[in-house]
């Protein structure tokens, strides 16, 4: 019988990782998973934005920080 999700998140940091990387890899390349519709207004606005010059990337480096902030 496969664990149970309770039973997973009881496994060591390192463990639950791999398994969230596997699980990951199992469905990235899935092309025809699709974008929900609410997702996709929130992508929409975001690239218009960027476009517009109404938002503007940040480093890696800032996100990070930003992250990371308390």
């Amino acid at each position: 019988m496969p664990p149970t999700l309770p039973e997973l998140l009881r496994l060591p940091k390192k463990r639950r990782m791999e398994i969230a990387a596997r699980l990951w890899a199992s469905v990235e390349n899935e092309a025809d998973t699709p974008v929900p519709a609410e997702h996709r207004v929130i992508l929409d606005r975001r690239l218009a934005d960027y476009r517009s010059g109404k938002s503007k990337p940040i480093s890696m480096a800032e996100l990070m920080r930003r992250v990371r902030a308390p």
